[in-house]
């Protein structure tokens, strides 16, 4: 009888330790923050020029660990692109060319040398590529869609879903949307309860089937587009 109550709490033991090693193992790491340096956030006039189009743009973040190296990405906002995506960048700067006048987004990433996994993850940050040229007044920066999001499954609930998004613009200017939805491109003609709104967000009335949908983000003298981004309701 002792010995078998020996052997089942050793079993239990073994089980737990198992188990524990097992929810281990399903872990993913943890990421921490990266932090950039500048071109700060929203900011303008930013690149030395090369030519009448183009300028030269010095991008720089804070060192993570000597066992890293870096991930840097660059988006063109106004058309959606990334126009950058370098590995294996050991400094903590980076030079490239960018189009003059033209919105840009910038993350960096850093990655472990030896698991080649990302450790660390800067927030996005975005600037104005001007050369040094003061612009009187600046388009805001397109709207950051924050859902639904790409390829995402909805359910509505009572014929509605909620879509949200940011906006900002550089010049501090109160800022409104139009929001187009629709089931061919994004680009058909917004409802008129969905134009020129303050708000950030929109209840929408829809059915089953896949949707398209993008922000203008307006001030007094200008306006920009978010991406188009399409998304299924069940």
């Amino acid at each position: 009888m002792r010995k078998s109550l020996i052997y089942f709490v050793l079993s239990l033991v073994i089980l737990n330790t198992a188990c524990s090693e097992d929810d281990n193992e399903k872990k993913a790491p943890v990421v921490g923050e990266l932090s950039l340096a500048s071109p700060l956030d929203s900011s303008t006039c930013e690149g030395v020029s090369t030519s009448s189009t183009k300028c030269e743009v010095t991008l720089n973040w804070e060192p993570t660990s000597e066992n890293e190296t870096y991930v840097l990405t660059v988006t063109n906002l106004n058309t959606n692109k990334v126009v950058l995506i370098q590995n294996d960048i050991k400094e903590t700067t980076y030079k490239l060319v960018l189009d003059k006048q033209e919105p840009f987004s910038w993350t960096v990433s850093s990655r472990d040398n030896v698991t080649k996994e990302i450790s660390n993850k800067s927030p996005i940050w975005k600037f104005y590529a001007s050369a040094g040229v003061s612009v009187a007044n600046y388009a805001p920066f397109p709207a950051d869609l924050i859902t639904p999001i790409q390829d995402k499954v909805v359910t509505a609930v009572d014929g509605k879903i909620l879509l949200k998004w940011s906006g900002s613009d550089t010049d501090g200017d109160n800022l409104k949307y139009t929001v187009y939805i629709d089931k061919v491109d994004g680009k058909q003609t917004p409802l008129t309860e969905l134009t020129n709104i303050s708000t950030t967000q929109a209840s929408v009335s829809v059915a089953s089937g896949v949707y398209y949908w993008r922000v203008k983000s307006s001030d007094a003298n200008s306006s920009s587009f978010s991406q188009v981004v399409s998304f299924t309701v069940n």
